[in-house]
């Protein structure tokens, strides 16, 4: 008979609170004693280890399924209250429920024609704490909740036999009015009577080296919990005093409260005898640490191993090399057939001897361990059908990986090549997409157990399939280091035919060249496939050849004659680059690095330059006549022109070696083609360090009124505040030496406060977009089918694709996944404190990961709102911009005072006006007395005095008025605090610190089609939806820009449609796009988890499981590439049914 398997599939979970009935139900056994074992060890019959609730050791049975250890999942036990509690998860549904519906007629307290005028979730909030029944006419007093669980009527405490007694008065569809599904979630089943007891799986008990037992926390709370209800039960029936009995009921509700949770505010948590708190069920699910996100969401998996990655060149690209002790240990299952058989055998008397095998599993799932009583049994014994866990052997297929897994190349398959030592052996060309290094970095291998999964594996993760880029379609694998150097140097030189045939038959190239002699571009040609007409170029570098990146080979290559070709040139490239530099040699000494003395004599220069300018800009702060920065203070502007003085001296001695340094130097051999190294470090180490920066500054703390005791007070010189003359190759001073440890230690602190926040950042992304997906129509949609994208990325091309002729993307693609991702890992090379100056030094801007958090979290106002201004054709002239520039410009009233004061005596305030200020902004006295008196002020006017009369006020209210006449605006556009004109090509821009996109429209001159703002909110509020999409998509790109990140604009658009597809700008926030997720579990596994299902109980919520998470969660195969629903094949050949065909064409 043939095996029959069924695979089950969970379509949906709906979340409900157990009524009484339903516990009872569940309940297998009531637990009365919180004994746990018998004198012999044995679990006791009604205690919490009753073996009713699941078997507890590998030796015994399960009393209610019968089934061992391994097969029982745990049952359910039950504890009967003395008297019932308040379920502390339920408290806010039991207090709106108590002060929203009428103790006597058990209705809501709000009028019919007012409840139909409003939404559920706002009926209950009109409805609280009513005076009087609309219905009833009942008076009703108001119930107020002392937290955490105390309800109060006036001085009278409501017990919880009172409270359910209010809570069943009222009626099913009553509670239907405010949102409550009462099939799912009655408000009185909150007051618990019985006590669910997880089972003993839920709750595991281990045995101590010692032999004694450690129970779970949970265990700990259930015995608190049974003791204290066993007094409670005692006193009641022995007819003890109300006040015993009060307190023993507090007594039992503060251990059912701590059950649930234990950190509830206003009580003292549990703790064990040594202090440390009890992590009860609410600790259990919620945090990183928690069921969700580290049980079920974060995977722990045999099969798996890890060490130590090493380089090995000579191994494929896609191939890892698997150390002898690993391939014993982690094995793969493979299938008995009539073709395999005798193989099989062998491996099994070969046993624990590489290559052998561990086990044989039965076809009915049984494993039995090969040892070598039993070998020739077992060889005797399997058939076809049975299953052999042999060891791995060469050509096997297995998962890489290293952490952290920012994109999906983290992750690739590769085959297995079995070799000595105790390291994995890595190819140096894909050592890139795993940003692995060889100074210790860990990596993992996972070994796929089903067929299924090592089909994918070979087919979706192989490296050969993922050499190009999801991100920005570059290269992944390619050369590096050496193997480009090698190249580079290999495109001048010239050798004989002999030698040319023995370096390509190393690299294992057949040489088809005619001659004597051969030049090193025609033996770097043999590399490539045969009948290809890509031109060698003069000088071989990495980016003109298969560089990793930038290989521009790689990609033509790959288009031109398929991807296996595109992998093996790289593979050849890299060996021939690497043996030719072994062959030839090379070297690079101290002297190398150093530069000439006419090149440190020039740097001089500029730096004796740099210092001079900088006296200058000392003498004219000290002397007045320096020119202000535009919304900068003198000393704000004197600090902002030495700084971009002294930044300039790097650039300039950069210059000066990259002129003068050897063309033929052994570092330029590194530096040229891209291998490593560039001009930057050859002017540091040779010439000159550089300025210092901190927080975009000159380094301006340490001692009182210096930096360092090396300077006197008030020195504001080069050398004072962070710039380093000397050369590493000559050495740094003290003082220099200490600023660069300042900035070093600073970026290292940058570092380590960066990755928490674009860690979250991914998180994030990944929550919010991990449902979306491609269909076959092509549009990309979510879990609950909504249209984010009519087409992908507006034109439906893959980006890791683009460079192919046949680029659509396909159906099935995770792309919101792969957006996240293409974030996630970019947002880790961010720099988090930066600002930049938007093309002049005035205007300083956010960027960096500071700035895209703030467009992912659509915040209300920017950190540093700012618009660009464009001017019609009439005023797009200097003149007019600047004129235009002071109208806009907010100018309040404190700007242009000299003085403002109180008149006690004649209860009025007086302002004088500064002259001044006042020819600053082109106006008078009499415009701003206008001003006052359009605002509703009483105003007198003198000449620059003005007085306004406040004879009805109080003194606290001319204290505020004061302050509130000070805000007072003037002139200009209101929120436009800082103005700017600027040239840009033809055109003059007027740059803002502010945004105010209705009132500058206003503003004659002002060209409406080209002005834009940063303000996401206020662009969609003046310019709808579409122009807030465009302005994301845009601000992403300044960020990218200003960090020298390169992501495909595609990922910009699907997030920026993410955010905008529902017609108003939401957030990548749990308040925003998350919180809008049709999936329940999705967001508890991104927000707290127990306020998730709680509402999900109160709503009578369902998740159908549509999303990805969620199917992870539960194990099963996600909605997205080859697990997309309704797989669509076209049918041809034979298959086709002529008929159907024939009656198609017919109606056509």
């Amino acid at each position: 008979m043939r095996d029959m398997y069924f695979r089950k599939q969970v379509r949906s979970l709906r979340f409900s609170l157990l009524s009484p009935d339903q516990v009872k139900k569940l309940s297998s056994a009531k637990i009365v004693t919180p004994e746990l074992y018998d004198i012999d060890g044995f679990p006791v019959d009604g205690g919490l280890m009753d073996l009713r609730l699941g078997a507890i050791d590998p030796g015994v049975k399960c009393r209610t399924c019968g089934q061992r250890f391994k097969e029982c999942l745990g049952h359910p036990g039950s504890i009967e209250l003395a008297r019932p509690v308040l379920h502390i998860k339920y408290i806010h549904l039991i207090e709106l429920v108590l002060r929203s519906f009428c103790p006597k007629c058990g209705k809501l307290t709000l009028s019919e024609e007012k409840q139909a005028a409003l939404a559920p979730g706002l009926r209950a909030k009109k409805a609280r704490d009513a005076k009087k029944c609309p219905h009833c006419s009942e008076a009703i007093d108001r119930v107020k909740l002392e937290k955490p669980s105390t309800f109060m009527i006036g001085k009278k405490r409501l017990s919880p036999i009172e409270i359910r007694e209010r809570l069943v008065a009222v009626k099913d569809e009553e509670l239907k009015r405010i949102g409550i599904n009462p099939k799912t979630c009655r408000p009185e089943w909150a007051i618990l009577s019985l006590l669910l007891v997880p089972s003993v799986t839920v709750r595991p008990s281990i045995t101590l080296d010692s032999g004694e037992r450690s129970e779970d926390d949970l265990t700990h709370k259930l015995s608190d919990i049974i003791r204290a209800n066993q007094r409670l039960w005692e006193n009641l029936n022995a007819g003890a005093p109300e006040v015993i009995i009060e307190d023993l009921w507090d007594l039992l509700q503060y251990h059912v409260t701590t059950f649930f949770d234990n950190n509830v505010s206003r009580i003292p948590p549990a703790r064990h005898r040594s202090g440390q708190p009890l992590k009860t069920i609410t600790e259990r699910i919620k945090g990183k640490e928690g069921r969700i996100r580290h049980n079920l969401a974060g995977k722990r998996v045999n099969y798996s191993g890890r060490t130590v990655v090493s380089p090995d060149p000579f191994i494929r690209i896609n191939e890892v090399g698997i150390p002898y002790e690993v391939a014993r240990v982690i094995t793969v299952p493979e299938k008995v057939t009539t073709a395999n058989i005798e193989v099989m055998k062998e491996l099994i008397r070969t046993g624990d001897e590489y290559p052998g095998a561990s086990y044989v599993i039965r076809t009915d799932g049984k494993r039995k361990r090969i040892t070598k009583e039993l070998m020739e049994e077992l060889c005797n014994e399997i058939v076809p059908g049975y299953r052999v866990e042999r060891h791995l052997i060469d050509g096997d297929i297995v998962l890489f990986n290293r952490h952290p897994s920012l994109h999906k190349q983290s992750l690739m398959a590769h085959y297995v090549r079995v070799l000595p030592n105790r390291t994995f052996r890595l190819h140096p060309a894909a050592a890139f997409p795993y940003n692995a290094d060889y100074d210790g970095d860990e990596m993992n291998i996972h070994s796929p157990q089903t067929e299924e999964a090592r089909a994918e594996a070979q087919v979706l993760l192989n490296v050969n399939n993922n050499i190009i880029s999801s991100k920005n379609n570059t290269n992944l694998i390619g050369t590096i280091a050496d193997s480009i150097t090698g190249a580079y140097i290999l495109s001048d030189a010239e050798m004989p035919r002999s030698e040319a045939d023995q370096l390509l038959f190393a690299s294992h190239v057949e040489n088809t060249a005619k001659g004597k002699r051969m030049s090193g571009r025609e033996v770097f040609a043999q590399i490539l496939p045969k009948g290809s007409d890509i031109k060698i170029p003069e000088i071989i570098t990495g980016s003109n050849s298969f560089g990793v990146e930038d290989g521009a080979m790689v990609k033509e290559i790959d288009r031109d004659y398929g991807r296996e070709e595109a992998v093996a040139s790289i593979n050849k490239a890299f060996t021939l680059g690497a043996l030719y530099l072994s062959r030839k040699g090379y070297t690079l000494s101290l002297h190398d690095l150093n530069v000439s003395e006419k090149v440190k004599s020039m740097t001089d220069k500029i730096v004796a330059d740099a210092e001079s300018k900088t006296a200058d800009l000392i003498a004219q702060h000290d002397d007045g006549t320096l020119t202000p920065l535009p919304g900068r203070t003198l000393e704000e502007s004197r600090e902002t022109y030495i700084l971009q003085t002294l930044n300039e001296v790097r650039t300039h001695a950069g210059n000066v070696v990259k002129e003068n340094f050897p063309k033929d130097g052994n570092v330029n051999k590194m530096i040229t083609p891209g291998a490593a190294g560039s001009m930057l470090n050859i002017t540091q180490i040779g010439c000159c360090v550089g300025q210092q920066s901190m927080w975009n500054k000159r380094i301006s703390f340490g001692y009182n009124d210096r930096t360092l005791s090396f300077f006197k007070g008030g020195d504001l010189s080069a050398a004072a505040h962070g710039f380093i003359k000397s050369s590493f190759f000559g050495g740094l001073k003290p003082s220099e030496f200490f600023f660069g440890a300042i900035t070093g230690r600073d970026s290292l602190m940058d570092t380590a406060l960066r990755t928490p926040k674009s860690g979250y950042l991914y998180r994030r992304l990944v929550s919010a977009l991990q449902d979306l997906k491609v269909e076959y129509d092509g549009t990309v949609r979510d879990a609950s089918e909504n249209v984010v994208q009519f087409v992908y990325g507006d034109d439906g091309v893959d980006v890791s694709a683009m460079h192919l002729k046949k680029n659509k993307v396909a159906p099935g693609e995770a792309i919101g996944v792969i957006t996240a991702q293409s974030f996630g890992e970019a947002s880790t090379q961010m720099v988090l404190r930066t600002f930049h100056h938007a093309g002049v030094a005035q205007m300083q801007v956010t960027l960096g990961l500071p700035r895209l958090i703030e467009i992912f979290d659509a915040r209300k106002l920017p950190s540093t709102p700012l618009m660009e201004i464009y001017l019609d054709n009439d005023h797009n002239n200097e003149k007019d911009s600047k004129i235009i520039a002071e109208k806009i410009k907010e100018v309040k009233l404190k700007e242009i005072v000299s003085e403002i004061k109180i008149d006690f005596a004649g209860k009025k305030i007086e302002i004088e006006l500064d002259s001044k200020a006042l020819k600053g902004i082109h106006s008078g006295a009499q415009k701003v007395s206008d001003r006052l008196n359009e605002k509703g002020f009483k105003v007198k006017a003198n000449d620059l005095k003005i007085s306004i009369n406040v004879n009805d006020l109080e003194f606290r209210e001319i204290y505020k008025l004061k302050e509130k006449i000070k805000e007072t605006i003037i002139s200009g556009v209101k929120n436009i605090a800082q103005v700017i004109v600027a040239k840009r090509a033809k055109d003059y821009v007027v740059l803002t610190s502010g945004s105010n996109l209705a009132e500058v429209f206003a503003v004659k001159g002002v060209d409406a089609e080209k002005t834009t703002s940063n303000d996401i909110h206020d662009t969609a509020k003046v310019l709808g939806v579409e122009a807030a999409r465009e302005t994301i998509v845009r601000e992403i790109n300044k960020v990218l820009e200003s960090q020298g990140l390169d992501i495909n604009e595609r990922h910009l658009k699907l997030i920026a449609d993410a955010m905008t597809s529902s017609g108003i700008v939401k957030g990548v926030t749990r308040m925003g796009i998350i919180s809008e997720k049709a999936s329940i579990l999705a967001r508890a596994t991104f927000e707290t988890p127990d306020k998730q299902f709680i509402n999900a109980t109160i709503q009578g919520g369902k998740d159908e499981l549509k999303s990805v998470i969620e199917n992870i969660l539960l194990n099963q195969a996600i909605p997205v590439g080859t697990g997309l629903p309704g797989l669509l094949v076209e049918v041809t050949g034979p298959l086709v049914n002529r008929e159907l065909e024939k009656e198609k064409k017919a109606k056509k």
